[in-house]
């Protein structure tokens, strides 16, 4: 290597090491909760879960789709489901959206009723509105899935 190749190489390395070193900072950034920690874990999800589905199953603008429905195991789909889609532990292993929904006619009002309640449940047990928008974007995907388009 020449005088001049090793003084090249070297001022690229002391300039490659004191920009990573200005770019660092003192303290390593401790990686971001998962959404399902941040939503408050299985604990919180279950009681949503618990709640969503009681209110829904009785209000009228969207009870008609839960004649006849076991609300017990619902409710415990349900919050799986939360715990799964939200990158927490759980395996959802119950049916498609599109299939669980399948000939139901679900109408985007009835669709909204339920993503109020999630709302306002999340909103009731402290979680704040970045976590429940993030959910949220989540749950919107499956929409055309629940509405069967």
């Amino acid at each position: 290597m020449t005088l001049r190749t090793a003084s090249v190489a070297a001022l690229f390395t002391i300039g490659a090491l004191s920009g990573a070193t200005a770019c660092s900072p003192s303290v390593p950034l401790a990686p971001q909760a998962s959404l399902f920690a941040r939503l408050g874990g299985m604990e919180n999800l279950s009681a949503v879960a618990d709640e969503v589905v009681s209110k829904v199953s009785s209000d009228p603008r969207s009870r008609r789709t839960f004649e006849g429905v076991h609300l017990a195991r619902l409710k415990a789909s349900v919050a799986l489901h939360l715990c799964s889609v939200s990158g927490g532990p759980c395996k959802y292993e119950g049916d498609s959206m599109a299939l669980a929904h399948r000939g139901m006619a679900i109408t985007r009002e009835e669709l909204q009723v339920m993503g109020e309640y999630v709302d306002r449940a999340l909103s009731g047990r402290g979680v704040a509105r970045k976590e429940r928008e993030e959910l949220e974007a989540i749950l919107d995907q499956l929409a055309g899935e629940v509405l069967n388009k």
